[in-house]
């Protein structure tokens, strides 16, 4: 209920693109994918297989034709570079560094295709590290392969035979290429999962600020909605204990006016009950189905709201200067302010002789005046909460008005509302009103 006290308030763009398209190769290929992708240690398994396999092949063919003698320590490194490449998802700098070992420091295996197994892993490097890391560690992995060719270089002159002038350039050549071809391939890799990680981040983002919104929403639709209750229940109750009281009073020496009395007390309640219905249903239906119900009271049902109060016992005289605008939620904000003044005054100002209702429709604003005589608002006496106002305030707020509320120097107490005209309000055909109109 209002409160008797000086109160002023002061005033993604969707994608035009279609729909994404995808040929049957790549739709064919997504099971396959996201397989895999939930299952990496099949991938690991696969390279270090099919490597395993190439280098077997190559050695197993230069056995066969004389050119190379398998050796145990060819068996065991070998089987080392596949085992360590099976965990260089795991730990890929460790595993370049096993694999370094096995195929330059410890033997240089120029005799198969072993040191492949160098870029293998500064692939997963690049990868799962970073591009950065991977470069470093590129650099690093080819200057161990330099030193250490150059020192085996005797021992695979001896077995293999003098080398020729172009032969260690272009092996040095070959192996920076395979080496950086590593390098380059990862980081390629580990760009696109940061791009993934971002997109996935930024959707993440956006639904969250999406269930903000919603939360916002709601929180002013209920606010919306508790506003709406508040001036129902508050001026009907009001009204309704007047009536009642007033029939009351009368029921021995007047039974015709407390008849009256009841009737309209009567009336008020299935008003009252009407309006709480039509404000709840919104919460339950369509916008369709909401828009399709009786319009919210406007500038139209200000004479009836004032006969109310008179019937309830309030001298109210009402004047209106102006014509109003077509707008319907400009319309409710003014008939629920003088609503609520007036609500204010009947129950703090009950002895009020005298109170005014002016409504003045601008432009550019629509003013509304109550005013009101009585002791109670001279004394600043409230029991009440402050919704009220603070209700008001709100409503002229939504069009950048202001509400002043308090008392007056010759006694009693004004309510003063001021509504700026929304942009685009025009005059309400056939309710163009000339001059003062008192009711």
């Amino acid at each position: 209920m209002a409160e008797r006290g000086p109160t002023t308030a002061g005033a993604d763009t969707p994608d035009r693109g279609g729909p994404p398209r995808a040929d049957a190769a790549t739709a064919a290929g997504q099971p396959l994918g996201r397989f895999l992708r939930a299952r990496p240690w099949l991938v690991d398994a696969a390279v270090s297989l099919v490597f395993t396999a190439i280098v077997v092949a190559t050695l197993a063919s230069e056995a066969l034709t004389g050119q190379a003698v398998v050796t145990v320590w060819d068996v065991l490194t070998i089987a080392g570079t596949a085992i360590a490449l099976l965990f260089r998802r795991r730990a890929p700098l460790t595993v370049l560094v096993v694999v370094l070992l096995l195929t330059t420091v410890i033997t240089f295996s120029a005799q198969s295709n072993l040191l492949l197994a160098v870029p293998i892993a500064l692939y997963a490097v690049a990868a799962l590290r970073s591009p950065t890391i991977g470069w470093i560690a590129g650099a690093g992995a080819y200057l161990v392969t330099v030193v250490s060719l150059f020192a085996w270089l005797p021992a695979l002159s001896a077995q293999l035979g003098e080398p020729g002038a172009f032969d260690i350039p272009v092996v040095l050549l070959t192996l920076a290429m395979a080496d950086t071809v590593g390098v380059l391939l990862g980081a390629n890799t580990w760009q696109r999962a940061e791009r993934v990680k971002v997109l996935t981040e930024r959707a993440e983002q956006l639904s969250r600020e999406r269930d903000a919104q919603a939360r916002i929403a709601t929180l002013a639709e209920r606010s919306r909605i508790a506003g709406e209750m508040h001036d129902i229940v508050a001026h009907s109750l009001s009204v309704m204990i007047s009536l009642a009281d007033g029939a009351d009073a009368t029921l021995e020496r007047d039974p015709a006016t407390a008849r009256r009395a009841l009737a309209q007390l009567s009336e008020t309640g299935r008003s009252a009950l009407q309006d709480m219905r039509r404000t709840l249903s919104v919460l339950g239906e369509s916008t369709d189905a909401a828009a399709a119900r009786e319009p919210a009271p406007g500038h139209a049902d200000l004479a009836d709201l004032v006969e109310r109060f008179r019937t309830a016992g309030l001298p109210v005289r009402f004047s209106v200067r102006g014509t109003p605008i077509a707008n319907a939620t400009f319309e409710l904000a003014v008939y629920r302010v003088v609503q609520e003044a007036l609500t204010n005054a009947l129950r703090y100002a009950p002895d009020a002789a005298h109170v005014t209702v002016a409504v003045e429709y601008g432009p550019p604003a629509t003013t509304v005046t109550v005013t009101d005589d009585g002791r109670g608002a001279a004394t600043g006496e409230s029991a009440g909460s402050g919704r009220g106002l603070i209700g008001m305030a709100e409503r002229a707020a939504v069009f950048g008005g202001t509400v002043e509320a308090g008392p007056v120097p010759t006694g009693g107490w004004r309510v003063r509302a001021v509504l700026p005209h929304p942009d685009g309000g025009r005059a309400a055909e056939g309710d163009a009103i000339g001059g003062d109109g008192d009711a």
